[in-house]
């Protein structure tokens, strides 16, 4: 009966320690994620930026020469 209470104990706390990390650990996951894909968005609307810039270099380099 003794392992069986300190058994009882050490898997009430491993759930209760579980649910604190998760409390801490899943939004911080969650900001990365979401820090991440900002990343992404800003490199691809820099990328249209000087994919259209060049366009357009291209052109008045063509118009001048």
């Amino acid at each position: 009966m003794r392992t069986f209470a300190a058994l009882t104990v050490t898997g009430a706390a491993g759930i209760v320690l579980f649910k604190m990390l998760a409390a801490i650990m899943f939004p911080v996951i969650g900001m990365v994620f979401g820090l991440i894909a900002m990343t992404v968005k800003f490199a691809l609307v820099a990328a249209v930026i000087f994919f259209v810039y060049s366009m357009i270099r291209k052109r008045r380099h063509e118009q001048t020469a």
